[in-house]
């Protein structure tokens, strides 16, 4: 997902839940898909959910077990590779396969 990044914005966060703004140029990018796959894809821990017509994707993840930090922080984080570490380390607590 960090090839992404450049097309989320942080709308809304509060500890448990994250709204991400998508960039409509976001449906051009070959990874695109990545995104309606993590809306399929979900745990005790995580649940995401995907609105095409506002360009949303929300993930409600468990705050006692992922560390709200790294959740925003793998869409803030302006150091690509700090931000690919995080994002590693986000899909290995979820217990996701990392998304480059």
């Amino acid at each position: 997902m960090t090839e992404l990044r450049r097309f989320i914005t942080v709308a809304h966060h509060v500890p448990g839940r994250i709204r991400l703004k998508l960039d409509p140029a976001v449906r051009s990018h070959p990874k695109a898909m990545t995104l309606a796959a993590l809306a399929q894809k979900g745990n005790g821990a995580f649940r995401a959910r995907l609105n095409i017509l506002a360009r949303s994707l929300v993930l409600e993840y468990d705050p006692d077990r992922i560390d709200p930090r790294l959740v925003e922080g793998v869409f803030t984080e302006d150091d690509p590779l700090e931000a690919a570490a995080l994002a590693d380390a986000l899909s290995a607590a979820l217990g996701l396969t990392p998304q480059a």
